[in-house]
């Protein structure tokens, strides 16, 4: 008798945390002193540069805190920590393997850190110069990880057709697996199934690179901080106190946010399960058949409830939807993932749920960010699954997400 499948860890949303100084050599030589980099003034104080703007890097270290202690994590939020002192395995492969080997995990597919934000870049030509020299960069990265490493890469995404042809460019990157976008409109409020968008869909079921909605905190494009004023929710303010506050907010005005608790909570789920009623329920799906996307970093306990609403409403309304050949969540099944953190205590539902499924769950790390579970998140992922079938598990913690990307595993045996 064969004996069964092994069980690999895949994570489906690790994180680089971009290094210091390496994207500026992939970058055009006029462009040099304007990508992302950091310095050292005459004090000795770091700094983040980037298209002419520079700002504290040490507020960029904390980027980094997993499995520091609850006083390194604090000194790290305080700014007391430097760029220079954040552990190797946030931007060094070699470093990198040794924190997977660590936390047992086979295989991580890398999202960016501080290039999450080159989304929402007003310079459009700088945003296309930027993007390359990450890319680039990020190619070379997971190329020293023996096989382990893939990467996400960026996409100007403010420009439709420049990010469309980045994105046919990066197909032929090797180690590239797939391109983040991130859940928020960028033509004014249209939203993500609006036609607009078209070009930049086509470029993903043209390449076959898996798209990966990705949220990022802050109010620089539509969506729940801008929306919902979380962006700015200071806790004494006369907005809190229930004085309506009618100040405009501009899209891509940087903003960032005030609130961690209340902004992350709010906003990653938020705009996820919007973008998924728009791509489901709005017909990107059903235009693009062959699109195979994952929504990351905002927890997956929700998905099922949110899907039974969606083909309920279907059900109710359809005339409103008449686009749609089928029920969204037959759509999800057939184009979408979802990505949950390890310890969820709704995977084993959701697993068993027919709208979803375990092969249509992943899993992340979130690795080297604060708040990935590290080490212990293939541990937490087993005690979650546990009550599962071992097919089940095999899906869960490797063969989906190497299905979402295309990834061919090393035979072990």
């Amino acid at each position: 008798m064969a004996a069964p499948p092994p069980i690999h860890f895949v994570d489906a949303d690790g994180h680089i945390v971009e290094h210091p100084t390496a994207m500026v050599e992939y970058a055009p030589r006029a462009y040099r002193d304007r990508i992302w980099h950091v310095e050292s003034d005459a004090d000795g104080r770091e700094w983040i540069v980037m298209n002419g703007q520079r700002e504290p890097a040490n507020v960029y270290a904390a980027a980094a805190a997993a499995g520091f202690s609850r006083e390194e994590k604090a000194r790290a939020f305080a700014g007391q920590m430097r760029y220079s002192e954040i552990p190797g395995g946030a931007y060094d492969a070699k470093a990198r393997l040794l924190a997977l080997d660590a936390d047992g995990i086979d295989v991580s597919v890398l999202y960016p850190t501080c290039m999450l934000g080159i989304s929402h870049c007003q310079d459009l030509a700088f945003a296309n110069i930027m993007c390359r020299a990450y890319n680039d960069w990020l190619s070379d990265h997971c190329g020293e990880g023996s096989g382990r490493l893939y990467g996400a890469a960026v996409l100007p995404q403010r420009d439709l057709a420049a990010a469309a042809a980045e994105l046919h460019r990066v197909a032929n990157l090797p180690h590239i697996v797939a391109a983040l976008v991130r859940p928020n409109p960028t033509e004014s409020w249209k939203p993500l199934s609006d036609p607009a968008y078209d070009p930049l869909w086509e470029a993903f079921s043209d390449t076959g690179l898996a798209l990966g909605f990705h949220p990022l905190l802050g109010g620089q494009l539509p969506g729940a901080c801008t929306g919902l004023r979380i962006d700015r929710l200071e806790l004494d303010t006369p907005w809190m106190r229930g004085e309506l506050d009618l100040r405009p907010i501009l899209p891509g005005t940087p903003m960032g946010y005030d609130n961690h608790f209340f902004a992350q909570s709010i906003s990653n789920p938020v705009d996820m399960m919007t973008t998924i009623a728009f791509v489901v329920g709005g017909g990107v799906c059903e235009r693009f058949p062959n699109l195979r996307m994952v929504f990351l970093e905002s927890n997956g306990g929700w998905i099922v409830p949110w899907l039974e609403r969606l083909d309920h409403h279907f059900e109710e309304f359809a005339w409103e939807v008449p686009w749609l050949k089928q029920e969204p969540s037959a759509y999800f099944r057939r184009n979408c993932w979802i990505s949950f953190d390890p310890d969820e205590s709704t995977l084993a539902f959701t697993a068993n749920s027919p709208l979803v499924g375990a092969d249509h769950i992943v899993w992340a790390s979130d690795y080297p960010h604060p708040d990935a579970k590290f080490p212990g998140t293939t541990r937490q992922l087993k005690d979650a699954t546990a009550v599962l079938g071992t097919e089940q598990r095999r899906q869960i913690a490797g063969a989906s997400t190497t299905a979402l990307y295309g990834i061919e595993l090393a035979r072990t045996d």
